[in-house]
């Protein structure tokens, strides 16, 4: 019964995702359109078996973004801080912790991607949340 009620969830918590999700010609911003199209994006590009094992698709996610900040030295400084967070819609409480997360004064920037989510700390850009098909 349990399991009935968590999958119960997982959808409900799916379905809402989907409608407010974005795809990339939908985003204002050009520094989350280019990371869209450059991590994002290439992301999904990973061979399935490799993106069903998990572990290798968060090391090849995590090594495209450094990549995608290396290679925008004028929109990154060395103090932000950007991170990816694994399973944000697996649980209610992973969805509590993500919504507090977002609300926290020092992230500027989240992208909720459904099976993972991003923050980022930069103190130069306004707040934004954004929901991104992927």
């Amino acid at each position: 019964m349990a399991r009935l009620y968590v999958l119960k969830s997982m959808i409900i918590s799916y379905l809402k995702y989907r409608r407010k999700a974005q795809g990339k010609y939908h985003l204002h911003s050009p520094l989350v359109y280019d990371l869209y199209e450059s991590v994002l994006e290439k992301a999904y590009e990973i061979p399935r078996c490799a993106r069903n094992d998990n572990s290798g698709f968060y090391e090849e996610l995590d090594k495209r973004l450094k990549d995608f900040i290396n290679d925008n030295p004028l929109i990154f400084k060395s103090d932000d801080v950007v991170m990816i967070v694994k399973d944000i819609h697996r649980s209610k409480q992973n969805e509590a912790d993500w919504e507090r997360l977002k609300a926290d004064g020092k992230v500027r920037l989240s992208i909720d991607c459904w099976r993972f989510g991003m923050v980022f700390i930069m103190d130069r850009i306004k707040k934004e949340h954004y929901i991104l098909k992927v």
